[in-house]
This record gives C-alpha cells, structure tokens and sequence, in this order.
C-alpha cells in the first residue's frame, strides 16, 4: 500500500535560511542541511508514495538542483507552489518530477496551500464545505495564533526535517484539546 506524506520548506541551497531560523536549523551550512533533509526524506518515504511539497523548494541553480532532485527516492511529488518558488516554471518542475500547483483539495476535506488560509475564510470552508482543515507550510516555526484543530503547519523545522503523515498531523491538529466531546 502507498503511503501518502507532506513537507514544506526544504529551502535547499538556502543559506539565510540557516541565519534566520537560528537554533530550529541547527546545521553548519547548505550543503549539510540538505543532506540531512535528503536522508530523512529518504529514509522516511517508499517508492511510488505520493509526497504533498507544500512550496519554498530550492535556493540553487539548475546543477545544484538536478543533483538534490536524482538524490531524493521517487516518489510522486506533488508541489504547492511556495512564495519562494517564482524562479522555476512549471515546465521545469514537471521535468524535475514535480506536478506544481496552487493549492489543492485533498478527499474534499483537507485543503493545502504555501501560506497558511486564514482564520476568517477557514472557518468559512469548515462551515459550507465541510474542509476539516489547512496543512499548510510558510510560516516555519513561528506561532501562528490560528487555530490547531484547523491549522497544521508542516515546515521542515516543525517535523524533524522529514515528511509527515496524515496520522502525524491528526495528532498535531488534536495535541493540547482537553477531553474533546466529539472527534474525527
């Protein structure tokens, strides 16, 4: 059975990233911060999974690229477009076995995007169209003040630096409910 994961923000080749996030990437350099992403991945994925890359995926030029693409296990990758991913087309993503995206409704419940949807218009699509909630990237490890149960964020500083599953972000979005009278 193939399994379905979901990652954000690998921001490979990205140095500021390092400097920004501080202590939350705790790597020497870009070249160390993708390995350790690329062996995560790897170790975490299966041929032929579906992999959900919620956008912000490269910093590097198309050589640096190419080799971090023929290192990641073949999975089927779908990207999300990420305010960071303006500088390739889609052509180019397709050919790196990328099929990119805007957002994109998964089962009619769970919709994925780059940044997160806010709270106002989540609750919107929680009420009309019965989305359970967000999964999302973008905001990397800061706080976001929306709401767990309809937000999850799954930036790579949030997960370990490896894909997550559905069952992951279910205990995500449920972590800290005191006795919840109804669930999924």
């Amino acid at each position: 059975m193939k399994n379905t994961w979901f990652i954000s923000d690998p921001h490979f080749g990205h140095k500021n990233i390092i400097k920004y996030e501080g202590d939350k990437r705790p790597f020497t350099d870009t070249e160390h911060m993708d390995n350790v992403i690329i062996e995560n991945f790897n170790n975490t994925v299966s041929e032929g999974d579906m992999v959900f890359w919620l956008g912000d995926m490269f910093f590097a030029n198309s050589k640096r690229i190419e080799y971090i693409v023929s290192r990641l296990k073949k999975t089927r990758n779908i990207l999300i477009r990420g305010n960071h991913d303006n500088g390739i087309s889609d052509t180019k993503f397709r050919r790196l076995g990328f099929d990119p995206h805007r957002m994109y409704l998964l089962e009619n419940t769970v919709i994925l995007s780059h940044e997160p949807i806010s709270q106002v218009n989540m609750n919107r699509l929680i009420e009309e169209f019965r989305i359970c909630c967000n999964i999302h990237g973008h905001t990397h490890s800061e706080e976001t003040g929306l709401d767990k149960l309809s937000h999850v964020c799954v930036s790579v500083e949030n997960t370990g630096f490896k894909p997550v599953s559905l069952e992951w972000i279910s205990s995500k979005r449920w972590e800290g409910v005191k006795n919840p009278h109804w669930r999924e």
